[in-house]
């Protein structure tokens, strides 16, 4: 399975990146260079808009150790300097969509590959996006600007009136569940997997030939996408159930043990 590798595409947080250290294990920046050195191309697979890339983080794609990386859900998808593809959502359906939201007081922020643009100038998107570099207040963010994924601040005990929202839409958008408070909307098609799909179909690589290691929901998709999903050893139940290969968590080392266990490393 292991020798004819040709990429493999890491989740962000909890599974190459921890937030509250701005920290990614020394083991798995090994385990980067390794895979570079080797020919095997380290990809970022992530709920995550482009421009909201952990400092950390960013700084491996800004110094070119990970070059391809699949953002938002798959809705912004890069190599290098080039977007192989890009899914914005339609600028009528955003307007309906977050005038529906303004009728439940919820919170919303259009992310793009450059700004996440709060909708409302209060509120909890305010305290936890006001550190980003590339946060910006603008309720008509998305009437000049394409909006890949919106991400919206809906409790779970409200779940149902939001897919109401989402039926009267005709279907064409889903949400993926982030947080008990939030959840990333995007394409009903969209998903990392997507994503993963269009960067191998640019790259010339066969999706078969590829790893991807994960903890969350929004990876289930993409562990299907695929030669083998590796998840961590905190991964969601969800997640674990359909992964060829389960390894310790990230402060285990997890990244880099998974890949000498599966033989694309020594």
């Amino acid at each position: 399975m292991t020798s004819h590798i040709r990429a493999v595409f890491f989740d962000i947080d909890r599974t190459l990146y921890e937030h509250s250290r701005d920290y990614v294990p020394p083991s798995s920046l090994a385990a980067i260079a390794a895979l570079k050195a080797r020919g095997i191309i380290p990809a970022i697979a992530t709920g995550r808009g482009y421009c909201a890339l952990p400092p950390a983080i960013d700084r491996l794609v800004e110094d070119g150790d990970i070059e391809l990386v699949i953002a938002s859900n798959g809705q912004y998808n890069r190599y290098g300097e080039r977007v192989l593809s890009a899914h914005p959502i339609a600028k009528d359906d955003i307007e309906s969509l977050t005038r529906a939201f303004r009728v439940h007081d919820w919170e919303y922020t259009y992310v793009s590959a450059t700004h996440m643009a709060a909708g409302r100038t209060r509120g909890s998107s305010h305290k936890i996006l006001k550190n980003y570099p590339c946060y910006t207040v603008d309720p008509d963010y998305y009437r000049t600007h394409d909006v890949e994924q919106l991400v919206v601040l809906t409790p779970v005990a409200q779940e149902s009136a939001l897919q109401t929202i989402l039926a009267a839409h005709g279907g064409r958008y889903k949400t993926v569940r982030s947080h008990a408070g939030a959840v990333d909307l995007l394409h009903t098609e969209g998903s990392k997997a997507r994503g993963i799909h269009e960067a191998c179909a640019a790259l010339g690589i066969n999706p078969k030939d590829t790893l991807a290691f994960g903890d969350g929901l929004n990876d289930v998709e993409m562990f299907a996408a695929v030669g083998a999903g590796i998840a961590m050893g905190d991964a969601c139940p969800e997640l674990k159930a359909v992964a060829r290969h389960i390894t310790g968590t990230l402060e285990e080392d997890g990244v880099a043990v998974a890949l000498r266990e599966l033989g694309v490393l020594d």
